[in-house]
């Protein structure tokens, strides 16, 4: 989603205020507790500044940034909900420029019929899903053991 020019957004925000606390928005939203939130953030001369919202099954949670600990620790106390931090980087991603890797395969036949770089790619992405095959042709196995030989634990054994 694009911002208009001056306008800060909610990850403007985490960055530059990376002590947060996330809040479950209740069914009625937080119309009774709006009125706290002010006083809180007013008793310590700062802005209320709100970071992403994130939505998960049927509960919308809402995050408060402060620019210190102590002032998120606080209003972690307070109003409950959960402390974070935020991280430029997702777990588990390499940090740096980001790399697309996608491995090139190149077209073959098996069966009779072309399977194509695409064809390979889902294939791949189904094996790494599914736990056990039933039932596999020779041609289609040795594709298999060719070209991802870690997933071979996956196929029947030959018969």
């Amino acid at each position: 989603m694009s911002r208009r020019k001056g306008e800060v957004t909610g990850h403007m925000n985490e960055r530059e205020f990376p002590h947060l606390v996330e809040l479950e928005l209740p069914p009625g939203g937080f119309r009774s507790q709006n009125l706290e939130f002010d006083i809180f953030h007013r008793e310590r001369g700062i802005p209320i500044r709100r970071g992403r919202g994130r939505h998960e099954v049927e509960q919308f949670h809402v995050r408060f940034c402060f620019p210190d600990a102590a002032t998120a620790d606080a209003f972690h106390e307070r109003f409950g909900g959960t402390r974070l931090t935020y991280s430029p980087f997702k777990p588990g991603r390499p940090s740096g420029p980001r790399v697309r890797y996608q491995r090139s395969y190149s077209p073959r036949v098996v069966e009779g019929k072309i399977m194509t770089p695409a064809d390979l790619r889902r294939l791949h992405k189904y094996m790494l899903e599914i736990e056990k095959i039933a039932v596999i042709s020779d041609e289609m196995r040795a594709v298999v053991e060719s070209e991802w030989p870690e997933l071979a634990h996956k196929l029947p054994p030959k018969s």
